[in-house]
């Protein structure tokens, strides 16, 4: 990750933690400010922004040592020990911490005369409010304006260019791509999988018999990529094989729905028979001959009328209907031609316009997944299991293996790559990425050493006041 993404993180920590923050933050004056370094002075908001991070670091260190433990209770809280040290203690120091972190690395920055690109400053504003639009209330009530943070979205910009000064190329601390390489190959792992779940589409365990059937197809896909099969096509031929089963489930579930509608209007939809008695139907049947009867007779005259007036109309009628034809004759001519031109110029214009293309460059790195080497720190991608099976079982450009993951129901068919062969690593954000994860811990170090350079003071009247314990709920 990034010093720019991490931000991101960052945030979500401290808008997690000001679900239980600070009461007594309104800075009065003697506490608006936090920290001075030479001609910089820092408002207490960015604190308080560090602060409520390392508050939310330290419960979830401790919920780690104990997951019964109840955060929310604050007197039990104050007689806790994270790392050996006072939970106060330790919330505090590493927000001073992380305060002369920010002072040194602005400080930093401006030395080396550094700046930020359009798109930086754009991207900072852009972030600032987004966030701000969001977390602006409870900011503000716990003593961090919009300035403050602004600054703190800003620094990890600033932060990342100043890494990049020393670390990146041409630096001072420059990694050349052989190092960055044997990084990559002891904590990441570059394979392409197949995975055979052993659930159905709704999450329902397999039945045992089933399960040997898909472990059967799982070892036949492993013979076929130990056979110099490509992989990738067989990657392909399961994904299809999967797709026409879901196809052929949703058919079977469409078919029997409209089986059961069937049934349901064929019932609704029945006829009502209505019993009439002898007498009433042959009341209707004689008034309905003499209505018929009636109109017989009435059809009759009418047809006659209409003779005699059709006589004395059909002159006039051709007449004006042989004018009403030659107007039209004359019309249609022109509307033809002015059609014409129409459609000319269309295709005219139709013709000049280039076809449009897209750019079909195939992905060079598809279907593969990157994992890094798990812990119990940090966790194991995609199960612990499978992770341990990728680093210790899996030979670069060997053969592949199959791992049944039974803590995620599914087998998995694995071929590891050379990951030295991802140039995208060794260039860009992925370059930076790997750069901050190697150097990261060390580049902080340097910038406490250049903040004791500086000599960065606190304000002890601040750092009293903003009790990370004086919590409301």
């Amino acid at each position: 990750m990034s010093i720019k993404k991490s931000f991101y993180k960052k945030i979500l920590a401290a808008a997690t933690a000001f679900t239980m923050i600070f009461a007594a933050t309104g800075c009065g004056e003697s506490t608006a400010w936090i920290a001075k370094c030479e001609d910089m002075t820092l408002n207490s908001g960015v604190y308080i922004f560090y602060q409520t991070e390392a508050y939310s670091e330290a419960t979830s260190k401790l919920k780690e040592d104990n997951e019964e433990l109840d955060i929310s209770d604050i007197k039990l809280l104050k007689t806790m020990t994270v790392e050996g040290t006072d939970i106060t203690q330790w919330i505090n120091s590493h927000a001073e911490e992380k305060v002369k972190i920010f002072m040194a690395v602005n400080k930093k920055f401006d030395e080396l005369g550094l700046s930020l690109s359009a798109e930086d400053e754009s991207t900072i504003e852009n972030i600032s409010e987004s966030y701000w639009q969001y977390y602006a209330e409870n900011y503000e009530k716990n003593g961090i304006g919009k300035d403050s943070f602004r600054q703190i979205v800003e620094f990890d910009y600033k932060k990342e260019a100043v890494f990049l000064h020393y670390y990146g190329e041409g630096g001072e601390k420059e990694c050349a791509d052989p190092e960055i390489g044997a990084y990559l190959e002891g904590n990441y792992s570059r394979v392409k999988t197949i995975k055979f779940d052993l659930k159905d589409s709704e999450g329902t365990e397999l039945s045992d018999d089933e399960k040997k059937d898909v472990k059967k197809m799982a070892e036949d896909y492993l013979k076929k990529a130990n056979s110099g099969s490509d992989f990738d096509e067989l990657i392909e031929e399961y994904q299809e094989y999967k797709d026409k089963l879901a196809e052929e489930a949703a058919a079977e579930e469409e078919a029997a729905e409209n089986e059961e509608n069937s049934e349901e209007a064929a019932v609704t939809t029945a006829p009502e028979v209505t019993t009439v008695p002898e007498e009433t139907a042959e009341t209707e049947e004689s008034d309905t001959d003499a209505e018929t009867s009636e109109a017989e007779t009435n059809d009759a005259d009418a047809e006659e009328t209409a003779g005699e007036e059709a006589k004395v109309t059909t002159a006039e009628e051709e007449e004006e209907a042989e004018a009403t034809e030659a107007e039209g004759e004359e019309e249609a001519d022109v509307t033809t031609a002015e059609e014409e031109e129409e459609a000319e110029v269309t295709t005219a214009e139709e013709t000049e316009e280039p076809e449009e293309t897209e750019d079909t460059e195939a992905d060079p790195y598809a279907n593969e997944n990157i994992y890094k080497k798990g812990s119990e720190e940090d966790g194991y991608q995609p199960s612990e299991k499978v992770n341990n099976a990728v680093f210790n079982d899996c030979a670069v450009d060997g053969k592949a293996v199959l791992v049944e993951d039974e803590d995620n129901s599914c087998i998995y068919v694995i071929k590891r790559l050379d990951i030295l062969e991802r140039k995208d690593f060794f260039e860009g954000d992925q370059r930076t990425t790997i750069l901050t994860e190697m150097f990261m811990e060390e580049f902080e170090k340097m910038a406490v050493e250049w903040a004791d350079a500086y000599t960065v003071s606190f304000n002890s009247s601040a750092v009293k006041r903003y009790d990370p314990f004086n919590i409301q709920f």
